[in-house]
């Protein structure tokens, strides 16, 4: 089976990482993948993960795709050239234009995603949204809590649901190994806490209730907070930070290529966004054995079961992050049982695996009604 997939970019980000192991996954099932990528900005790692897995990986380029809607129509000419079984497009710029494009390409079957309550999505593009989505025949999501939006605002009809959650691989062993080497790059020993957040630095992720959560936080205990990312919000909470006094506290590395050693130095895990589909970062947290406070928002609340594999906080409630952060700090017992827990859930419900074989049975299940 051709499978095409339609992407904003390959930048090192959740939906990038979950693609490439779900190309990895299928190409063991023997299906015949391309990648098409809108942006032409990309992570070399990203790219080389892709090609690995004998997936072809084209670009568009940003430029060509202002450029008079030529690139709009070469996707068009790529897509009819390709002639797949199954177009998938995922992430919202390529659900805006690629689903337009494939149908106006003559492919057999269109499959898009929902993944994530996107509340900034302007009107124009969520008008176009709902004038395309009814060309696909199953749009994904990989959060429970986010089908409801994906009806009422997106106009997905109720018979093109199709839920398929992340998944993770267990990643605790990597997380002993890499843990005292990337601790030891922060000069950081045995006794400080290590608290850490990992994602774009973008309004969606709230990093600034992470800041002012911290700014409340015990200074009985020696506690550091370790930021993994990069955004158009940077100055801004860099400048959020100093006026909050965490200057000593705060550790910024920007976008990193090894964000999961990162993670293994880690001692709590925090996720402030105010919206999500199924955050991946979450997921290898957990994976990794950590524990974590994360916002009670959409897919956090498949993930954690409250006070048992972690906390759930309601969004934007910088007091209550607190509370429960210090709540950690204060007993590491408490902090070893949420993460033990939280790695026995996350890879019973939401092993890889189980992803894979949901995409798989999907594509299966298209090709055997027809709709391939």
């Amino acid at each position: 089976m051709k499978i095409v997939y339609v992407i904003d970019s390959l930048q090192r980000h959740g939906t990038q990482r979950f693609l490439t192991h779900l190309a990895r996954g299928l190409s063991e099932f023997g299906y015949e993948q391309t990648i098409i990528a809108l942006n032409s900005v990309s992570d070399s790692s990203v790219v080389s993960d892709l090609l690995s897995t004998h997936c072809e990986v084209r670009f568009i380029g940003k430029f060509a795709l202002l450029l008079g809607g030529l690139g709009w129509w070469r996707l068009v000419y790529i897509l009819r050239r390709s002639n797949p079984d199954i177009v998938l497009t995922m992430l919202d710029f390529a659900d805006t234009l690629g689903r337009p494009a494939a149908k106006i390409a003559g492919c057999r079957t269109i499959v898009t995603s929902i993944r994530a309550r996107n509340l900034a999505k302007p009107r124009w593009r969520r008008w176009i949204d709902r004038k395309t989505v009814r060309w696909a025949q199953k749009v994904i999501f990989n959060s429970e809590y986010v089908v409801t939006f994906g009806r009422e605002k997106e106009g997905v009809r109720a018979e093109q649901v199709a839920v398929i959650h992340n998944g993770v691989e267990d990643l605790h062993e990597r997380n002993a190994f890499f843990r005292d080497d990337y601790r030891s790059k922060l000069s950081i020993g045995a006794e400080t806490q290590l608290l850490g957040a990992v994602g774009r630095l973008v309004r969606q992720k709230n990093l600034a209730l992470l800041l002012r959560a911290a700014a409340k936080l015990s200074t009985a205990k020696q506690w550091k907070l370790l930021v993994v990312g990069d955004g158009p919000e940077k100055n801004r909470l860099r400048s959020l930070s100093h006026d909050l006094g965490l200057d000593d506290r705060l550790i910024w590395l920007g976008q990193r290529i090894d964000v999961g050693g990162w993670m293994a130095a880690m001692d709590l895990f925090v996720h402030t966004a105010d919206f999500e589909g199924m955050p991946n970062a979450v997921m290898e947290a957990m994976s990794m054995g950590l524990p974590v406070v994360a916002s009670a928002a959409d897919g956090n609340r498949e993930l954690i079961r409250h006070g048992i594999s972690g906390y759930l906080v309601a969004p934007g409630d910088a007091d209550a992050f607190a509370k429960r952060i210090d709540e950690i700090i204060e007993d590491r017992d408490l902090a070893r049982r949420l993460g033990e827990q939280a790695q026995r859930d996350i890879l019973e419900r939401f092993g890889l695996r189980q992803m894979i074989d949901g995409y798989d049975g999907l594509f299966a299940s298209l090709a055997k009604s027809g709709a391939v």
